[in-house]
């Protein structure tokens, strides 16, 4: 390439370029918009706060109207633990209890008080509850009642053998740890006399009218109820002589 041809090639690049600058500086410019960070102060996020509570406040008092107006719709009482057949039963006869629900196999659970038992028991033998199937007890806290319970079941001849699920009903009585005293089912439920026994070999529950109440399992010079949640295992005990 000459020299007059390079200057010839460098002029036309010169105009080229001095025409893009020119149309691009007569091109409007759109201003940009400057972003802030977004600052969350303390009032903001009280205010955040207040607004969630209000809301959750707003919900919950929706869902107790929803299920005011369900149980209104259905003409019972608004309560939480459902009542059964048995608790039925014995508000009708105007024996005093309280249904505490249902467990895992359906069964329904009474609790009556310890000078009602006997009075519940007998109405419940004149249903068909005939078959005292367990009666047992258990600790329900450390310093807390100690609990006698009894597990019926109407035993008919006339039923088909078939028939696995009989009628059951469960019965609770709560005691003062410090007095543990309840009437004995014995003479209504013969299968009571061993099961009280061993009840009060273990929790120390007393069952008042037990023809013949002492220990079933420990020595009578034991001391303490070990299946008590306060219950301390001693060192050392010793044995009462066999012979």
């Amino acid at each position: 390439m000459t020299l007059l041809g390079y200057r010839m090639v460098m002029k036309v690049a010169k105009i080229q370029h001095i025409s893009c600058t020119r149309v691009s500086s007569s091109a409007p410019t759109l201003p940009r918009r400057a972003v802030q960070p977004r600052r969350v102060t303390q009032a903001g996020l009280y205010r955040s706060r207040a607004t969630f509570q209000q809301t959750r406040r707003s919900s919950q008092a929706v869902s107790r109207s929803r299920l005011n107006v369900t149980a209104e719709d259905a003409g019972e009482e608004a309560s939480i633990v459902p009542t059964g057949g048995v608790s039925k039963y014995l508000a009708k006869r105007g024996l005093t209890h309280k249904c505490l629900g249902f467990d895992h196999s359906g069964v329904e659970i009474v609790q009556v008080r310890a000078e009602d038992l006997l009075a519940v028991s007998a109405a419940l033998y004149a249903d068909g509850f005939n078959y005292l199937r367990n009666q047992c007890g258990y600790d329900s806290e450390p310093g807390g009642d100690l609990v006698s319970v009894y597990h019926l079941t109407q035993i008919n001849p006339e039923m088909d053998e078939n028939d696995s699920n009989p009628p059951e009903v469960c019965v609770k009585v709560f005691l003062p740890r410090a007095n543990p005293t309840v009437p004995s089912v014995w003479g209504i439920w013969a299968t009571a006399d061993w099961q009280e026994r061993e009840t009060y070999d273990l929790y120390g529950i007393i069952y008042e009218g037990h023809p013949h109440l002492f220990r079933i399992l420990l020595p009578e010079n034991w001391e303490g109820y070990p299946l008590r949640k306060d219950y301390v295992t001693p060192d050392f005990y010793e044995l009462q002589d066999a012979y």
